[in-house]
């Protein structure tokens, strides 16, 4: 099994998408991604200029990404991981564990201080990222739906 790490960016996220909505339509998301739309979802991050991804390819297929961006903080660079996934069959294989470790290694040597992400409580991927260090914290998300 030839496992690589591959430098995620508007070039290179579009063969990630069906990953994405394969890990995203199924439980506990149950999304209803369509392709297109996944396309438009991740070009749209990999616009931002503090975009930093990482997809990972085993034996040439795209098998779990990390994305986000970084954000100025008073002194500090804080990382927003928006996105991470791990293709459904390979999920509890240490492939996911292996893909956050490099993005946090690659993101300390470029000067980023903290990483932060949001996720469902009741989800399993809240207890994947709190096995890796990640804390609850006081804040609250808030959302609203917009009427035209």
């Amino acid at each position: 099994m030839a496992t690589e790490f591959i430098l995620l960016d508007a070039s290179t996220l579009p063969a990630f998408a069906g990953l994405y909505v394969a890990v995203f339509n199924a439980p506990p998301w149950s999304d209803g991604w369509e392709a297109p739309a996944a396309v438009e979802r991740l070009n749209a991050f990999a616009g931002h200029p503090r975009f930093h991804g990482l997809g990972m390819q085993v034996d040439g297929v795209p098998v779990a990404l990390i994305l986000g961006w970084g954000e100025r903080w008073v002194q500090t660079w804080h990382f927003h991981i928006k996105e991470m996934c791990v293709a459904p069959h390979l999920q509890g294989q240490g492939l996911g564990a292996a893909l956050l470790a490099e993005l946090e290694s690659r993101l300390a040597e470029m000067g980023y201080t903290h990483a932060h992400l949001a996720t469902g409580q009741a989800v399993p991927a809240r207890h994947f990222y709190q096995h890796h260090g990640y804390r609850d914290l006081p804040l609250l998300s808030l959302g609203k739906r917009l009427q035209a």
